[in-house]
């Protein structure tokens, strides 16, 4: 028997906070599936630069306003 994961980020509580920016938003959805049933993911910023045109100071602002609302917690080493 075959199990099908959904996974469905349409009606998550960050895209009605009006807080977070676009960008912060597409950043979110990018670690919510990559990192999707973990509780810890590690990733690149050159990943994340692939798909979402970016540089790494919008990156640090947009992770710290996300983890202001308690959206992510991350560490950055």
């Amino acid at each position: 028997m075959k199990k099908i994961l959904r996974l469905d980020l349409c009606k998550h509580r960050v895209w009605k906070d009006k807080n977070i920016k676009p960008e912060a938003k597409e950043i979110f959805s990018y670690l919510y599936v990559n990192g999707f049933d973990r509780i810890i993911s590690h990733f690149n910023i050159g990943d994340i630069q692939q798909t979402i045109k970016i540089k790494n100071k919008g990156l640090r602002k947009n992770l710290e306003s996300l983890k202001k609302y308690n959206y992510i917690n991350y560490i950055e080493y």
